[in-house]
């Protein structure tokens, strides 16, 4: 059904380009975890519709972006989230019961963009975002002032706006783990990038979110470093296919999963 309604866009060639380099990812790694012929099918079907939606809804990105600019104070030039908002859009409002109170746990915030995304749209939201500010060999190419003090303070003001529902820790992911006695509803993990750091994150998360709650992994095809192993990818597959309670929802960039 969702191919028919959206069939205009699943034939895009920007669509089919996005889901073709995505999916060249998962043929990488198709050896290491000896992904059969009908699961790398259902893969590039999921990957196929995730960027449809990006394409059909991609003005909701502009719409952030402009919001973004205008009444906050990122850095434009650093702007790695807008794109994925079409695709959070249609999931957590098709998954996440938004008539009820949801906590939403970030690991990396940065300066706060996907933390303002979902102050901004979804009124029953409550934001934690957890984020050490430590220099970190990953981001070094990306950006062009590794003054993470300035990032923390970016971050503060960004949020200051929904103050009554945000907090934030200054804490790295392990150390807030071992500290945190709370469960979430949506818990987005966009910290370290190396494979064990993702994995690490990727169990506590799953020890922390609550029943039919969604777990957003970003970055999963990245591919920075030269080791397969040590890319997002293998610390998320490491871990998914030794849980069959967790279902793929939605694979692009990013992987979204539900705890069913």
């Amino acid at each position: 059904m969702i191919f028919i309604k959206n069939f205009f866009y699943f034939v895009r060639k920007s669509v089919i380009n996005a889901t073709l380099n995505n999916f060249f990812v998962f043929k990488k790694y198709s050896k290491i975890f000896e992904f059969k012929s009908s699961k790398l099918l259902f893969f590039f079907f999921k990957i196929w519709i995730s960027e449809s939606i990006r394409k059909k809804n991609i003005f909701l990105s502009h719409k952030y972006i402009n919001i973004f600019n205008d009444k906050f104070f990122f850095n434009k030039n650093e702007d790695w989230f807008s794109h994925n908002i079409p695709i959070w859009d249609f999931f957590l409002k098709k998954e996440i019961n938004l008539e009820k109170s949801i906590e939403f746990l970030e690991i990396g915030s940065y300066e706060g963009r996907s933390a303002v995304y979902i102050c901004s749209e979804f009124k029953n939201f409550f934001v934690t975002a957890v984020d050490p500010f430590l220099p970190y060999e990953e981001i070094k190419s990306y950006i062009s002032d590794l003054n993470m003090e300035k990032k923390y303070d970016t971050l503060k003001k960004n949020l200051n706006l929904f103050s009554k529902k945000t907090k934030i820790y200054r804490l790295t992911s392990d150390e807030f783990f071992m500290k945190n006695n709370k469960k979430f509803d949506v818990i987005y993990i966009d910290g370290s990038h190396k494979s064990n750091d993702v994995k690490k994150d990727f169990l506590n998360a799953i020890e922390v979110i609550n029943q039919n709650g969604l777990i957003i992994l970003d970055d999963l095809t990245w591919q920075h470093y030269d080791n397969l192993i040590d890319n997002p990818f293998f610390g998320i597959f490491s871990v998914l296919n030794k849980n069959p309670k967790l279902k793929i929802i939605s694979i692009s960039n990013q992987l979204i999963v539900k705890k069913i």
